[in-house]
């Protein structure tokens, strides 16, 4: 299946869009599917998770006589709170959580960076619930 994809930011770029899919040749009938398009988690959430939410907890958290750093955390808290599959509105198509890899074992391969703003700030309001409740963090920021 072939796909074309067409980004349009006003009604404009719509009809322009619609001028130059009527003008392709087709040899069968075809499906064409509009869209909005889910924004990905921003620069600035981002930000606050890796400044904010792990820095506190990497820096706040010991367990036994073990600290771990902010990527450990990172890691540990996906694992987590990622969300198990492809959810709308909350990841960007083609999510996936687990990958199956050649020795069966199951690995995790999700990306905060598949959420969508309002699923990364699902995620980060778990994130902070699990530090301050279970965790003990004080957040600073």
């Amino acid at each position: 299946m072939r796909s074309i994809i067409i980004q349009v930011s006003d009604k404009s770029d719509l009809f322009n869009a619609g001028t130059r899919i009527s003008g392709l040749q087709y040899e069968r009938p075809v499906t064409i599917t509009i869209e909005l398009q889910k924004k990905q988690r921003s620069n600035g959430q981002n930000s606050a998770q890796w400044v904010s939410l792990l820095a506190d907890i990497s820096d706040q958290v010991q367990i036994g006589e073990k600290k771990f750093s902010v990527s450990v955390w990172h890691e540990y808290l996906k694992e987590l709170f990622l969300p198990e599959e492809f959810t709308d509105g909350e990841t960007l198509k083609g999510y996936v959580k687990w990958q199956e890899m050649p020795s069966g074992v199951m690995k995790m391969v999700g990306s905060t960076t598949r959420l969508t703003t309002k699923g990364f700030g699902d995620y980060m309001d778990k994130c902070y619930a699990y530090g301050a409740g279970e965790l003990g963090v004080k957040f600073l920021a």
